[in-house]
């Protein structure tokens, strides 16, 4: 992956808007990234991760940090990132999670974060490109997918933060396969190994499912013939040890069902023999029984219709009289609808005579039919006067709107007038003011210096005072160390003494008898001196020698330390002006108050020359307004006279049209009405005439129809009618009842019960049916137990079949499958696979081995050939063989964990690593391209030598067309690296960048 443009706004310590251009300041190959600590170096590398991630490099930090605090709180904090990687050359947009203050209101809101993905066609594209989405989590596949790494993969491989600078050195072997199978794209071996164990697997599942079928082939065979448990065991463990024997076995059990099945077939037969002769003779009994109770059941229905014969005489009379009825009912039913229809008429007659005037109620149709007339010509004459009175309304309305404008015009009028006369003054006060305001910004400048010079002396004032505080306690520690060297001095005085005085003894021992005394030269030693238990040693002296030589060096330290923290107070002191800090703090407060009226008055004076300029156009404007005001007066004044005089005329004529009427409208709805009313009279009448004559002629149809049909009057004929459902069902009942005693005549007469004979004895059919009963269940349980015991034998041989089918199967599954199950075994580090290593692992452990190798190359030149890393398989517990390291001590030729490194081994050491790891996919080109590499601190841990060997293994990247960015603080390498993005810290505590390339 390769960077090429990166801006930042609103970003940590980063206010406003800062940009770097990757493909300037990296095309050495070698850049610096430097600055004070905390002044934001490690921002930049957040804001890298943050826009290819949405979160900062360091796992253990907060994103929502990311947000400046120093911007204004309504500035959008926003990272821009240009990237290019093999899928292509991508622009990211992305904020993270902030507050800002609310558009109404006080208080804040939350703004979610938000991204934007683009496809560019060249680097320098920074606001075109191919829009892809706007949806975080695609956004983030997709980046994810680009890269080829996750957040904590980048980190390790390509950006190395404080912190998390040797995770990957130290990182488990699952962590360290995961991301050396991204690195290296080697997801095609764990494919392979994924498809080839699932060969494997489905190879070892084809075997258990044979050796299934054959242990549910022995179960449905034991359960086909009935076995029991034990035997079923013992068939199941031939199938397994000896399946040749099982053929033996299996005949044995079909022998032994068929020999069973030909007992029960003959018990069956016998069975049924035996049931048919005892149903033959209860079937026997039964019929004479029945044929018996059949004679007394049909006489005993003989002498029951008897009895009804003359009651269904008498109603087969009465069913003939009233089919004589039934054509007389059409002329009554007719007759009576017209006298309905006649009364009816008479009523709506009565209702219509009660609704016209009373003068018109006794009138004939010709008389009616003139007022109907007379009417409705009134109602014509009418509609001149309805229209004016239609018109009413609005032109009262309109009269009135006019009137309600006139007094808004002159409302409009007077309060323009009051505001012309306000404004002379109010402009006035806004030029006096605007002039105070240009007064006070004039003097923003000096201020703004005396406002630096009083925060300056602020913080002199202050850390004086903490000097100050300093000096007793410095100056008791001289004290102290100047005693402890007085003491120290007498202490080995005394021990010098000591040993003069002892210095007789150590001579006495080291005389010899015939040699001279070193002393007087005599060869005689007649009592030489011996040392006492108290004598001092030259190792005394020396210890004590050395103890008060570190004592006096400490008080000179301690004395310089005291002279240094005086001059430094005498300094302070003058830098403060003499002031104490509550003097100095309430000048500086003093100064940036009155530096913040300065640069308030500023912004009056833009604000106020505006407002001036807008109170001049509004009394130009209120002028204008006051002309057009006055002319609108004028007009509305004539339209409302115009338009009262007008109304007053209509409203006098539409009076008169309504003739003591509510309105005009009334007056000729009562007259309209009052014509149809006639009108309906008129037609009640008609119908009344046409319905009496009905009733004359119907009446006279049906005495014709009474005459005819034999029937003297109505109610001689209503005592006869009955209703066609009562005919048809009386009917019905009277030819049910003559084919009842044609059914009995019959059986009495027919041949089945001529030889009956009613005192006849019968046999018991109780006992008959028990007897039956009891043979049929004999039949029964013989016939089922020969059919389960046939289809026992069907099913047993089935079952065998099958054993045998499975047997086959069986032994063909264990060859076919031999060598699927061994070889996946193999490939997933187990069976024959000694050293429990899969086939991914194995791949990512020989290109491990290749980075170790290449990581030793540099790691001799910074550790002077004493350190070099090698691979281990080694397992812990139940773990499967992986890519730990061990670092080789050349020193003691011991083999140590990374972890007893110290800091600045740990940071050259996993510098190699992170540099070999680079170099070797480089080399390989496949995988995920690490074309940047980010190195955050660590060396200020390594000594002069060592830092120049990693300085010169980092100056010649370039020539693999690689891009390293070393972010320190560390002085010495400013001399060393050229191309230079420098964080500077601004006097309000911001930071802004300035590039160097």
């Amino acid at each position: 992956m390769q960077l090429h443009h990166l801006s930042m706004t609103a970003i940590g310590p980063y206010a406003g808007t800062e940009v770097i251009d990757f493909a300037t300041v990296g095309r050495a190959g070698l850049f610096l990234l430097e600055g004070p600590t905390g002044a934001g170096k490690s921002t930049i590398i957040d804001a890298i991760t943050f826009g290819l991630y949405g979160k900062v490099a360091q796992a253990s930090a907060d994103v929502e940090r990311i947000h400046s605090h120093h911007a204004d709180p309504r500035t959008v904090p926003v990272v821009v990132l240009v990237f290019e990687t093999q899928s292509g050359l991508y622009r990211v947009q992305r904020t993270p999670r902030f507050e800002r203050p609310k558009s109404r209101g006080a208080g804040t809101t939350v703004q979610q974060p938000t991204i934007k993905l683009w496809r560019l066609q060249t680097p320098d594209d920074l606001v075109g490109g191919e829009l892809l989405s706007t949806n975080i989590g695609d956004c983030d596949d997709e980046i994810t997918r680009a890269v080829g790494l996750t957040r904590d993969q980048f980190v390790q491989t390509v950006i190395l933060p404080q912190g998390e600078f040797a995770t990957f050195l130290r990182a488990k072997s699952e962590d360290k396969g995961k991301l050396l199978e991204k690195v290296f794209g080697t997801a095609f071996f764990r494919r392979v190994q994924d498809e080839i164990v699932e060969v494997g697997r489905a190879a070892s599942a084809r075997r258990q499912s044979a050796v299934d079928e054959i242990r549910l082939a022995v179960h449905a065979l034991a359960v086909s013939a009935g076995l029991e448990a034990e035997r079923r065991d013992v068939l199941e463990a031939l199938s397994r040890t000896a399946p040749e024997t099982l053929t033996g076995e299996l005949a044995q059990v079909v022998d032994e069902l068929t020999t069973r099945e030909r007992h029960a077939g003959k018990a069956s037969r016998e069975a049924i023999e035996t049931h048919k002769q005892m149903a033959d003779m209860v079937s026997d009994a039964r019929l004479r029984m029945q044929r018996r109770e059949r004679l007394l059941q049909l006489q005993q229905q003989e002498h029951d219709l008897g009895k009804q014969a003359v009651r269904f005489a008498e109603l087969a009379a009465e069913v003939d009289r009233a089919k004589q009825a039934q054509p007389v009912a059409g002329a009554v039913r007719t007759l009576a609808q017209s006298e309905g229809h006649l009364r009816a008429a008479e009523r709506e007659l009565r209702r219509a005579r009660d609704l016209v005037e009373a003068g018109l109620r006794d009138r004939g149709p010709a008389a009616l039919r003139e007022s109907a007339a007379q009417a409705r010509e009134v109602v014509g004459s009418l509609a001149g006067a309805l229209a004016l009175e239609a018109g009413l309304g609005a032109r009262g309305a309109e009269l009135v709107r006019l009137r309600a404008h006139r007094d808004d015009v002159v409302r409009s009028a007077a309060a323009v007038t009051a505001e012309l006369e306000a404004l002379p003054a109010t402009i006035a006060a806004h030029d006096e003011a605007l002039t105070e305001s240009r007064r006070v910004a004039a003097l923003r400048g000096g201020r703004a210096e005396e406002g630096e010079r009083a925060r300056a002396r602020l913080d002199a004032a202050l850390a004086h005072e903490t000097a100050a505080a300093r000096v007793p306690v410095v100056e008791a520690s001289v004290t102290d160390a100047l005693s402890s060297v007085a003491s120290a001095e007498t202490s080995l005085a005394g021990l010098r003494l000591a040993r003069i005085d002892g210095i007789a003894g150590e001579l006495g021992l080291s005389l010899v008898g015939g040699e001279p005394c070193p002393v007087c030269g005599s060869a005689e030693h007649p009592s030489p001196a011996r040392p006492t238990d108290d004598a001092v040693t030259p190792e005394q002296i020396e210890a004590e020698e050395t103890r008060v030589m570190a004592l006096r060096q400490r008080a000179t330290q301690a004395a310089e330390s005291l002279g240094a923290l005086r001059s430094e107070v005498r300094e302070l002191a003058a830098r403060s002006d003499g002031l104490d800090v509550e003097t100095a703090r309430d000048r500086a407060e003093v100064a940036a108050r009155e530096l913040a009226a300065s640069v308030q008055a500023q912004a009056d004076t833009e604000s106020g020359a505006r407002r001036l300029a807008e109170l001049r156009d509004r009394v130009d404007a209120l002028t204008a307004q006051a002309g057009l005001l006055g002319a609108d007066l004028a007009r509305t004044e004539q339209a409302v006279t115009d338009l009262a005089a007008r109304l007053a005329e209509e409203t006098a004529a539409v009076d008169a049209a309504r003739d003591g009427h509510e309105s005009v409208t009334a007056r000729r709805d009562a007259l309209v009405l009052a014509a149809a009313r006639v009108d309906a009279l008129i037609d009640a009448l008609g119908r009344r005439d046409a319905a009496a004559a009905a009733v004359a002629e119907d009446t006279a149809a049906r005495d014709a129809d009474l005459a005819q049909f034999g029937f003297a009057d109505v109610e001689q004929w209503m005592a006869a009618d009955r209703g066609s459902e009562w005919i048809r069902a009386r009917t019905e009942e009277i030819a049910a009842f003559e084919r009842a005693c044609t059914q009995v005549r019959a059986g009495l007469t027919g041949p089945e019960l001529a030889d009956v004979q009613l005192d006849a004895l019968f046999d018991d059919i109780e006992q008959l049916e028990a007897l039956a009963a009891a043979a049929k269940k004999e039949m029964e349980a013989a016939t089922n137990e020969h059919g389960s015991l046939r289809d026992q034998v069907t099913r047993t041989k089935r079952r065998v079949s099958d054993l045998r089918d499975a047997l086959e199967r069986n032994a063909a599954v264990i060859a076919e499958t031999a060598d699927a199950v061994r070889v996946g075994q193999l490939v997933a580090g187990n069976g024959d696979n000694q050293l429990n290593l899969d086939l991914a692992k194995y791949v990512l452990i020989r290109r491990f081995t290749e980075v170790l190798s290449a990581a030793n190359t540099e790691l001799g030149r910074f550790s002077g050939g004493r350190y070099s890393l090698e691979h281990t398989d080694a397992k812990k517990g139940n773990a499967k063989s992986g890519l730990g390291v061990r670092v080789h001590d050349m020193h003691t030729n011991q083999v140590r964990d990374v972890g007893t490194l110290s800091g600045g081994e740990t940071f050259y050491v996993s510098l190699s690593l992170a540099l070999a790891l680079a170099e070797v996919v480089r080399a390989e080109s496949g995988g995920v391209d690490l074309g940047t590499l980010f190195v955050d601190e660590g060396f200020g841990t390594l000594d002069p030598d060592v830092l120049d060997d990693v300085m010169h293994t980092l100056e010649g990247l370039r020539e693999g067309g690689r891009t390293v960015g070393i972010v320190s603080h560390v002085s010495e390498l400013k001399s060393r690296v050229a191309d230079r993005i420098e964080v500077l810290v601004k006097p309000d505590r911001t930071s802004t960048l300035r590039i160097t390339a």
